[in-house]
C-alpha cells in the first residue's frame, strides 16, 4: 500500500497583530479587518488620533510612536508584548512619499523614505521574528508596497525605490523564515481613494491614472485591507514570498502613465550653459 502522509499542520500563529501607520486610512481599513477576523490589534502611528481609532476597535490598544525612530518602535514592540502578547501577524502600513525629480531630490528626504517605508519594517520583522522562533510559533508578516516599487516613475525616485526594497525584503524573509512557519508576502496597491490623494492628486492626475487603470477607477482601502487579510489568514499558509498587486489591471496593462504625462509634472529646465572665459 502507498503510505499517505498525514494532513500538514501549520504552526499557531499568535492572536496579536501590529499595523504600521494604524490611524491612517489604510492602515485602520486593514487593522478593522484583522479585528474582525478575531486579531487583538496594536495601531502603531505616530498621529494624536491613534487612541481613539483603537477605541473603535473591540479588542485593540494604540502605541503612538514615530516609526522612523528605532527606539521608539522598540519601545512600542515590548510593549505590545507585555500588554498583548508576542504577534503572529505583523503588517507594515506606515508609509512616507516624496514627489521630485531625481536631479532635484532632497538627500534627507530620499533617507527619510528609506527609514520609513524600509528600515522600520525590517526593524519589526525581525523583532518579531526571533520572538516567534524562539517560542516555535509560526508568523504572517505583511508589508504594503505599491505599484512604484515595482515600476519607475517620473518623481519617484526616493518612494519608489524604498517600496522596491521592501518587495525584496519580503522576498529574503519569505527565503530565511519559511523553515521557521512565518509566510513573507507583500500588498502593492494601486492609486486608492484616501484622504491623502484626494488632496494630492489634482482632477488632471487622476484622470490620467484613469485612463491607465483597465478597471477605470482608484481603488478603495477595503479592496486592499482584504488583500492584507487573505494572507495574514490561516487559507495563506503555504503562500510566501509574493507581492499581490491590488491595482485594476495596472500592473498588466504594459504601460503605466506615459512618459510624457509623468515627465509634465516634475520638468524642470535644462541647466544653462555658459560659454568658457
Amino acid at each position: 500500500m502507498i503510505a499517505i502522509a498525514p494532513p500538514f499542520e501549520p504552526l499557531p500563529v499568535p492572536r496579536t497583530a501590529i499595523v504600521t501607520g494604524g490611524a491612517g486610512a489604510l492602515g485602520f481599513a486593514i487593522a478593522q479587518r484583522l479585528a474582525a477576523a478575531g486579531r487583538r490589534v496594536a495601531l502603531f502611528d505616530r498621529g494624536a488620533n491613534v487612541a481613539e481609532m483603537a477605541a473603535a476597535l473591540p479588542d485593540a490598544a494604540a502605541f503612538r510612536c514615530d516609526v522612523s525612530e528605532a527606539d521608539a518602535l522598540r519601545r512600542a514592540y515590548h510593549e505590545t508584548v507585555h500588554l498583548m502578547g508576542p504577534p503572529g501577524v505583523v503588517i507594515h502600513a506606515a508609509g512616507y512619499a516624496s514627489v521630485a525629480p531625481f536631479l532635484d531630490t532632497d538627500l534627507n528626504n530620499f533617507e527619510t523614505s528609506l527609514t520609513v517605508n524600509l528600515t522600520a519594517g525590517f526593524l519589526l520583522y525581525q523583532l518579531a521574528a526571533r520572538d516567534l522562533v524562539a517560542m516555535g510559533a509560526g508568523g504572517r508578516f505583511v508589508s504594503i508596497t505599491s505599484i512604484s516599487g515595482a515600476r519607475a516613475g517620473f518623481g519617484r525616485v526616493a518612494y519608489g525605490t524604498a517600496k522596491a526594497g521592501l518587495i525584496h525584503l519580503t522576498a529574503q524573509m519569505a527565503l530565511e523564515l519559511g523553515p521557521y512557519g512565518i509566510t513573507a508576502n507583500a500588498v502593492g496597491p494601486g492609486p486608492v481613494d484616501t484622504p491623502m490623494s484626494r488632496a494630492g492628486h489634482t482632477a488632471e492626475m487622476r484622470a490620467d491614472y484613469v485612463r491607465t487603470i483597465p478597471m477605470a477607477r482608484y481603488g478603495e482601502e477595503r479592496e486592499t485591507a482584504h488583500a492584507v487579510a487573505f494572507l495574514a489568514s490561516d487559507e495563506a499558509s503555504y503562500v510566501t514570498g509574493q507581492t499581490l498587486f491590488v491595482d485594476g489591471g495596472y500592473m498588466a496593462s504594459g504601460m503605466g502613465v506615459t512618459i510624457a504625462q509623468n515627465a509634465a509634472a516634475v520638468r524642470r529646465p535644462a541647466p544653462s550653459k555658459k560659454d568658457p572665459t
